[in-house]
This record gives structure tokens, sequence and C-alpha cells, in this order.
């Protein structure tokens, strides 16, 4: 049976992938968020390719062709970013409509991670032509390339990537189902999904004082101060929780799913 999507661990042998750090290498995590995701969509019924499976090189010629051949529809290219940015990014064809990417997009951000952007791009050119060739090369196949985060991020990529990137290999299954109409389910084995998942996620911040400040990201000084709530005013969900200094601060999302950090001290705010 041809496979309905072809999963992409970028890199591999040789080429270690510039998205690594002191805690993994990117052609390595990478591989393990595609294993994991291969078995997820296998247990939902649903066909599915690699490009490699193991540590080995694949030439860029070698992997567009792959992906060509494979009478997949769909592809999912797994990347980490660098460059000192934070949070996922997702880039499509200018010749796609957008919505699985939407999609995926949807779901990294429900699981915690923040988007960063949704973009296409052209070669300087020529601009009838994806810059990236992985959106460029692989013929008919709609292949979307996702940057599950920063490796070398300021902010909190670094912790959230490695112990949460089971939780968002799972939601890129849950939006590519979403997307291409298949029925969906959670894992039988929940592991981080849901068991292991921190009793504050998801729900709602509320500060217990006036003038509490709230930051654009991860710190306690002035200039990453944004501005402040008071009593009984607060954020509609908590996304995470991080060491800052010597203190804690939740990951918030406002109404507008906009991301900001705010003190998790529990004489300051209390959790609904």
């Amino acid at each position: 049976m041809k496979p309905v999507l072809i999963i992409d661990p970028g890199h591999g042998g040789a080429d270690p992938g510039g998205g690594s750090n002191d805690k993994w290498v990117e052609k390595d995590l990478v591989l393990q968020i595609s294993l994991y995701q291969l078995k997820r969509y296998r247990e939902l019924g649903i066909p599915v390719a690699l490009t490699r499976n193991t540590d080995q090189t694949v030439t860029p010629n070698r992997r567009v062709r792959t992906i060509r051949v494979s009478g997949a529809r769909y592809c999912h290219s797994n990347h980490i970013n660098a460059g000192g940015g934070d949070g996922a990014e997702l880039i499509h064809s200018i010749y796609s409509d957008g919505k699985m990417a939407k999609s995926l997009a949807t779901r990294l951000k429900k699981s915690g991670q923040n988007v960063r952007r949704i973009f296409t791009r052209t070669l300087p050119n020529n601009k009838n032509k994806d810059y990236y060739f992985m959106n460029r090369e692989t013929g008919e196949v709609e292949t979307i390339i996702i940057e599950y985060g920063f490796a070398d991020s300021v902010k909190d990529d670094r912790t959230q990537l490695e112990k949460n990137w089971e939780m968002y290999a799972e939601a890129v299954v849950e939006g590519f189902c979403a997307f291409a109409g298949y029925s969906y389910c959670v894992p039988t084995r929940q592991g981080n999904l849901e068991q292991d998942k921190p009793w504050y996620i998801g729900k709602r911040l509320v500060s217990k004082v006036d003038n509490l400040r709230y930051y654009r990201e991860p710190s306690w000084e002035d200039n990453a101060c944004v501005n402040t709530i008071n009593k009984g005013i607060g954020f509609p969900e908590i996304a995470a929780k991080i060491t800052v200094g010597t203190g804690a601060q939740y990951k918030v999302l406002n109404s507008k799913g906009e991301i900001y950090y705010i003190t998790a001290h529990e004489k300051y705010v209390h959790v609904e």
C-alpha cells in the first residue's frame, strides 16, 4: 500500500544538523521524533513511510527523490532550528494553501510550544520558486518543514524540547489527522502526554495583588517588563513553568495567544 504520508528526519550520518547543542544533536532528536510519529501513525491506521530510519547520510537528491517516488501525498520534514529565536516555525510551499501548516501549528501551540511563525520563502532571483529545496524539489508532494524550536534559544526552547519533544511530536500527529480527515485518539501509553503532564498546564492564572509585573521573556529585569496586572486579573492559559534565576515563572498565553512570563510564587498568583 502506498503511504499517504512520508516523514523526513532531517540531516543524518555525516550531517549532524545545525540545530544541535550540549543537550542533543539535531539529526538524533529529529530521528527520535520521526520514529515516534511513524509508530503513532501506524497505530492510527495511516499508511506512512520514512526517508531514513537510522543514522545514515542522505544526500539532498536522494532525499527528495525518495519523497517524490514514494507515492505519498504529504510530507513532514522534521528539524530543530538555530539562530537565537524561540518557538516552532512551519514552512510551506508558495503553491500550498497553508491549511496543513496551520493545523499543525494550532496543535503545537495547544501542547505548550509557542509558534513563532508560519511562512513561505522564494528564491531571490525567481519569485515563482520556493527557496527551500524540500518545498521546491519534492514534486507534487505537499511538504511542510517543521522546526520544533531553537537549539540556541535564549528563552525556554532548550528545556522544553528536551522534556517535551514527545508532546510536540504527538501534536503534529493530531494536527495532521485533523487536516487530512483521519480519526484521532490519544496513545494507549500516555507517558509525558497526559499522566506526567504537570497539573497546572492549561489552567488559568490569576493575580492575588495589584501591579503585578509580567514579562516578554523569562527575566526579572525592568527592561523585559511589558506591563502590570491587578488583583483578580490574569491569563487564561498556563503553558509551562520554568526556573528563572533563583525563582520560577509561568509561561502564559493571553486571549490572543501571545506569550508572556509571570511569577509562579503562590504569594502573588493562584491557579484556577
